[in-house]
């Protein structure tokens, strides 16, 4: 895929990656991959990568130790924070 087409597809790819890990829990190396090349994609809005190393390594040390319900909403939280970037700001 041209990165050009992959830049304006960002939002939808992560949204797909974030899917797919949670499709695949319990499983942590398979929610591992799935973490990891998500944390290859650029986050222009926070500067940083979409995903960080301390965070998936959180998930799948969770998943390991079978605290699903923690794992899952680690999972969430990032994602959320994610999605915040592309909500506009309401003016108070």
């Amino acid at each position: 895929m041209p990165r050009r087409r992959e830049g304006r597809d960002l939002p939808e790819i992560v949204k797909r990656l974030f899917e797919q890990a949670r499709a695949q829990f319990p499983d942590p190396r398979a929610v591992n991959r799935t973490l990891l090349e998500l944390s290859r994609f650029y986050d222009a809005v926070s500067g940083g990568v979409i995903l960080e190393h301390a965070i998936r390594r959180r998930i799948v040390e969770l998943l390991a130790q079978g605290q699903m319900e923690e794992a899952s909403r680690a999972l969430e939280e990032r994602f959320q924070e994610y999605c915040q970037g592309f909500k506009p700001k309401e003016d108070n």
